[in-house]
């Protein structure tokens, strides 16, 4: 257990995903163990656009060592008390991983801890538990650059927890020719990616027909709310709709893009390769698991790692959101 000499604890986590680098520095309240969020930075890196064969490119991983540099000065700049950094799909399993954190460690000094599909699953659970404490029973859905992940839940056990091979960057890279200046996949395109995301998720029969409601995590979920709302991303924590209301959500970005895609553009510049390929995937999976209702929430695998660390380090405390 670590020691603290005083009252507000400087904690920076940066979660490195396929689509971006996302980094939150909290402040942690020593004697109570609460929490809030003090600073962030983010960079829409898109890491997956990088992998090529299972390897990192040169390209890629000098990118990624340029934006934490540049996270890490922003901490020190603070100054943090402790600094963080972990990744899951996006360098999990390449070929060259293991050299990535070796040149990182050594030159910027951040020792990049690689988490497994559990663990990923686990701190998305304990997250949505903390911001929906009142919630006993459910499911919740991280769509990623690279995968998604789907944990089932009753109270704190998680009862099945599955990582899929479907990524809102990755679907984009291997199913389309997008780009920035043509952002949009054509029909057919969305056509190979239904069918893709189908054969997937025909491989996990525990999936389909669930039914119920499903909790969404991660950028790509925020990305359809604000689709669906057309305000600002601060008022999407929480943000619940219906499987109709995706379904129009889907139904007008499609005519959208067909019109140019203003309103996407708009929207939701910052995705703007990755927010259809995304949303096809969640319509087939609203089909396939038979979903009738979705929550947005902000809380993710980044507030699930902070809590571990709260837990170990303040075995009496429960902070509050």
């Amino acid at each position: 257990m670590l020691h603290f000499d005083e009252r507000i604890f400087k904690y920076a986590i940066v979660d490195i995903g396929a689509s971006s680098v996302r980094m939150n520095i909290y402040d942690i309240d020593t004697q109570t163990g609460k929490f809030s969020v003090c600073a962030s930075a983010r960079s829409m890196l898109g890491l997956a656009a990088y992998t090529r064969n299972g390897t990192l490119s040169n390209d890629g991983a000098g990118k990624l060592f340029a934006v934490l540099r540049e996270f890490l000065a922003r901490a020190n700049s603070i100054p943090c008390d402790r600094f963080s950094a972990f990744a899951a799909a996006s360098l999990r399993g390449l070929s060259n991983t293991k050299k990535i954190l070796r040149d990182i460690k050594a030159r910027l000094g951040i020792e990049i801890e690689i988490i497994s599909g559990e663990a990923e699953a686990r701190y998305d659970h304990a997250a949505i538990r903390f911001r929906f404490p009142q919630v006993e029973k459910g499911i919740l859905i991280d769509m990623g650059g690279g995968s998604t992940e789907i944990v089932r839940f009753e109270g704190d056990l998680v009862t099945d927890a599955v990582s899929l091979p479907i990524g809102c960057v990755m679907l984009g890279k291997n199913f389309t020719a997008c780009t920035k200046k043509d952002p949009f996949p054509r029909e057919e395109e969305t056509e190979r990616i239904r069918a893709y995301v189908r054969t997937i998720l025909n491989a996990y029969p525990s999936l389909c027909g669930l039914g119920g409601a499903a909790f969404l995590i991660g950028g790509t979920a925020r990305a359809v709310a604000k689709l669906s709302l057309a305000e600002r991303e601060s008022l999407f924590d929480g943000y619940t709709f219906s499987a109709e209301a995706m379904q129009k959500t889907a139904d007008t970005a499609f005519c959208d893009i067909r019109r140019e895609g203003r309103l996407v553009r708009d929207t939701v510049p910052d995705r703007i390769t990755t927010v259809i390929p995304g949303l096809v995937a969640y319509l087939e999976l609203r089909d396939y698991m038979a979903l009738d209702g979705f929550t947005v929430s902000n809380t993710g695998v980044r507030e699930g790692y902070l809590l571990e660390f709260i837990r170990k380090n303040f075995p009496r405390k429960t902070p509050e959101f």
